[in-house]
């Protein structure tokens, strides 16, 4: 028997299973805050930058608010293009570490299945279609 590799399927399911219950029961919150949180970060940036440069360059309003902006867009270019590339890595290495954790757990799900016995076969077997039955219950 292959517990721990069990063990380790059965954390990633429920850790699965948290992640998608509390984005479908919470998203409202959880997206108002971030973006609430967000709006609030960049006017606190914006105010700043607008007080350095008009204390540093003597402008007037118009075009103190016309070099903000392209500071903040090229800031914004650079946040998103750090972030993309962040992401594209996280993504490569989970997915990599995804693809050996399969194989290591059907590797065990195999090996398990042809060292059973014919009985407990038919017993696992009747179990699977018994919770398929009783699912299907929730859904149809």
């Amino acid at each position: 028997m292959h517990q721990p590799i069990y063990q380790k399927f059965l954390f990633y399911v429920s850790l699965f299973g948290l992640a998608v219950s509390l984005l479908a029961g919470f998203y409202d919150v959880i997206f108002g805050y971030l973006f609430e949180f967000s709006h609030i970060v960049f006017e606190i940036i914006e105010m700043a930058l607008d007080r350095l440069v008009e204390e540093t360059l003597h402008t007037e309003l118009h075009d103190t608010q016309i070099i903000v902006f392209y500071i903040l867009l090229v800031i914004g270019g650079f946040t998103i293009y750090f972030v993309w590339k962040a992401l594209v890595m996280i993504v490569g290495a989970i997915t990599h570490s995804f693809s050996q954790d399969c194989v290591i757990l059907k590797e065990a799900v195999v090996s398990d299945w042809e060292a059973m016995i014919i009985t407990r076969k038919i017993i696992w077997i009747c179990a699977f279609f018994l919770v398929n039955y009783l699912v299907s219950f929730l859904f149809f």
